[in-house]
């Protein structure tokens, strides 16, 4: 009985010790190389605002230097009366030959009157010419007094071809522009202002 009561706790103690090792043994399937890695997943990149602004930034500044130089050009040299009306004069000179001599003659003398006023602030482009030459005589203080004979032949032969149909070959309309061309030249020059009268006491 002594043996058989051995037997069986042998029996149990090798049941015990099959069950732990079930227990403790790991499975051969299972992964026991621990924790894997953690993956990092990819964001997508945000558009790049700052660049886009500061090219933005750059032409909006380039377009504004641009602007002031523009206006400080304009400014620093603005054509003067007779600078504008020699322009026109050689313009009028280089196509004589495609205007009919009223057109020409009517160019011609509204440059020069056109001149006038915006050189001495006279109204001559808004009267007939009888009506300034008049004026003009009547005002020996004008600084235009002493041009005015030359003045009056190249208005009339101005008005000869508008109004009277006279023709103008090309020598007759290089001898207007001449003419038009000396009277700016020699009125260009600044106007001397006359003295004021001495104040005696």
């Amino acid at each position: 009985m002594m043996t058989s009561s051995r037997q069986r706790f042998g029996f149990r103690k090798a049941g015990v010790a099959t069950l732990m090792a079930q227990v403790v043994a790991p499975d051969a399937g299972e992964d026991i190389r621990g924790p894997k890695p953690l993956i990092a997943i990819p964001v997508p990149e945000k558009p790049v605002y700052t660049l886009w602004f500061a090219i933005a930034g750059v032409l909006l500044l380039a377009v504004i230097a641009w602007f002031i130089w523009k206006s400080f050009r304009t400014k620093k040299h603005k054509a003067s009366p007779p600078e504008i009306a020699l322009a026109a004069l050689a313009e009028l000179e280089a196509g004589r030959d495609t205007l009919e001599a009223e057109a020409f003659a009517d160019r011609a003398a509204q440059t020069v009157r056109n001149y006038i006023s915006a050189r001495f602030g006279l109204v001559a482009p808004r009267r007939t010419t009888e009506e300034f030459l008049r004026e003009l005589s009547l005002d020996k203080q004008s600084p235009i007094s002493g041009e005015s004979d030359h003045l009056r032949t190249f208005l009339k032969s101005c008005d000869l071809a508008k109004f009277a149909g006279a023709r103008l070959d090309g020598s007759q309309r290089s001898e207007l522009v001449n003419s038009a061309r000396t009277f700016v030249n020699v009125t260009a020059a600044p106007v001397a202002e006359s003295p004021s009268p001495a104040v005696t006491s």
